[in-house]
């Protein structure tokens, strides 16, 4: 069932797009010499996915995409580095983007939405006619007490895809035996909603393979999550009593981070050998530093993407209020094939699609074990909020060959996304 819908879903796209190129091949409007300059923000998969759509109008537009970083590492898989069952190359990619679209390298400092313009850290700037932003994730200034995103004296919470994936492995690996690990876990929203859980999963692997005794301590600022009594029981079958999960109800949530301890709401001390800070977050840094947004996140017209009261200014993926849709990359592909469609469809000067959108978010217990969830979206009655229209997941009591069959989906997926957006 889920794979029919997943086709249907795919074939309205397809159907879509031989339209839209069609159109443009009929359209007298549209001349070379005056085409206009899309620029797309961010190199992740919300933008690279934005990329690889509009790719496909280069007839019809300018396309430019903008990153800091030449060699992209995705968040997602990054957990099966940490979990060593992936090498770090196996997550990192230098994009390949089609001939007709321009890579610019360079670190952002402010959009000027007056003046339409990107400017650079280097002083140099950039015009656009359409911006597409796609920043990830920032953080909240005011994080758990005695915690610094900066302090290079903490464990890095690699939950961006940055370079930090090596040290915080480093630091695991030099835990010795009967050690005890805590993670705290922020409240909804945030990037990715079971990673907290499947990064647990992973440390736990890691710490199994060495054949360590450990104790891996979740502390929680929420009093459930998704997928929760699969990881349960997955927990409970590999690792037996090593992964203990509380909830914020029974001193979940930590006020306070101390040297080599934290401090929960009731005022308990708990020491650990390996303190795992997983922050608050908010929508990215350029969006603030823009003045684009006064929320922590951006809000939009979830039909267009376009962000509320810049009408040239689109965002997609983690930095919105996607309404009922999660923070995943999964998510920011499907927002990302609506968003490049309707965009053309405003050059055209045709009507806005209704959207549909599909989320299907994998998480692994151990190399070769793997179950999901899958929801599907729209708008609601008054086209101002995507909600759900409902979902299905793995089985709490999945069989061997279910969860090896779900894991090799779920390399499968991230194979063929990769190889489309990057090359």
């Amino acid at each position: 069932m889920i794979k029919k819908k997943r086709l249907f879903l795919n074939s309205i796209f397809q159907w879509t797009l031989v339209f839209l190129l069609n159109q443009i091949g009929l359209s007298k409007k549209i001349h070379a010499k005056n085409k206009p300059k899309v620029v797309v923000l961010g190199a992740g998969f919300g933008g690279a996915s934005c990329v690889n759509y509009l790719s496909n109008f280069t007839d019809l537009i300018d396309l430019i995409v903008v990153d800091k970083n030449r060699w992209i590492k995705t968040c997602p898989f990054s957990n099966l580095v940490i979990g060593n069952l992936l090498d770090e190359s196996k997550i990192t990619f230098k994009p390949r983007f089609n001939k007709n679209v321009k890579f610019v390298v360079n670190e952002l400092k402010f959009i000027d939405a007056d003046k339409k313009e990107i400017l650079f850290v280097d002083e140099l700037s950039l015009d656009y006619d359409f911006l597409i932003m796609a920043p990830g994730i920032g953080y909240k200034k005011k994080q758990i007490q005695g915690y610094s995103i900066d302090d290079n004296e903490n464990i890095p919470h690699c939950w961006d895809g940055e370079n930090k994936i090596s040290y915080f492995k480093k630091s695991l690996d030099s835990l010795e035996n009967n050690c005890k690990v805590i993670i705290s876990c922020p409240d909804y929203p945030y990037r990715c909603p079971p990673a907290p859980y499947e990064r647990a999963s992973m440390i736990a692997s890691f710490l199994k393979n060495k054949k360590n005794k450990f104790k891996i301590l979740i502390f929680d600022s929420k009093n459930s999550f998704t997928k929760k009594n699969i990881f349960f029981k997955e927990w409970k079958k590999l690792y037996g009593d090593s992964i203990e999960w509380i909830s914020r109800k029974k001193g979940g949530l930590i006020n306070r981070l101390e040297k080599n301890r934290v401090i929960n709401n009731d005022g308990e001390k708990i020491d650990g050998d390996f303190i795992h800070i997983i922050p608050e977050q908010s929508a990215g840094k350029i969006i603030f530093d823009s003045k684009l947004c006064n929320g922590d996140w951006c809000k939009i017209n979830p039909q267009t993407f376009q962000l509320l009261n810049f009408k040239d200014i689109y965002v997609v993926g983690d930095s919105i209020d996607a309404g009922d849709m999660p923070k995943s990359a999964f998510s920011a592909e499907s927002q990302a094939k609506i968003l490049s469609l309707n965009l053309v469809n405003r050059i055209l000067e045709k009507a806005y699609l209704d959207p549909v959108f599909l989320n299907t978010c994998y998480s692994f217990s151990s190399y070769d074990r793997a179950f999901s969830i899958t929801s599907w979206y729209r708008l609601n009655s008054n086209n101002d909020r995507i909600v759900s229209l409902g979902s299905s997941q793995s089985s709490e009591d999945g069989l061997l060959n279910e969860r090896l069959r779900e894991s090799k989906e779920a390399y499968g997926w991230y194979e063929s996304i990769t190889k489309a957006l990057y090359g």
